[in-house]
């Protein structure tokens, strides 16, 4: 009987998920990174307001979010997680391919999402607070 012959891993992709994995490692578990159980209730009470995924309404799909995304990754800053104005209700496909790409071509891009999602951007919610202080 025939036999498949190996498959064929380049460096360079072994190299890549050593990379993912040790980058896993150092950003810590969810629970470290500020999603415990304050986070879930308020997720839950956001997808409860706004059920469907506003990524795909973008589109004009109507689609069950499943989770609340961070229109501006806040890694680790605290004040960035809790600004609710900016938590998107979305769907998993969404949060990880549409959302995923704009992050990776930076501030402006979210920029435009966020103007074409009806919010203020990162920048204007920012002014907003130091002109308060």
């Amino acid at each position: 009987m025939p036999v498949m012959p190996p498959t064929f891993r380049s460096p360079q992709r072994q190299a890549r998920s050593e990379q993912n994995r040790e980058a896993d490692q150092r950003r810590g578990s969810a629970r470290a990174r500020g999603y415990d159980s304050k986070w879930d209730k308020a997720a839950k009470g956001h997808l409860n307001h706004d059920p469907l995924c506003r990524y795909c309404d973008l589109a004009g799909e109507v689609v069950a979010a499943t989770l609340v995304d961070h229109l501006y990754p806040h890694k680790g800053d605290r004040w960035l997680f809790w600004v609710k104005e900016l938590w998107v209700s979305s769907c998993d496909d969404c949060h990880n391919g549409f959302k995923q790409r704009l992050e990776r071509m930076g501030r402006m891009a979210l920029d435009d999402l966020a103007s074409r999602l009806g919010l203020r951007t990162l920048g204007e919610i920012e002014r907003s607070k130091t002109d308060r202080a």
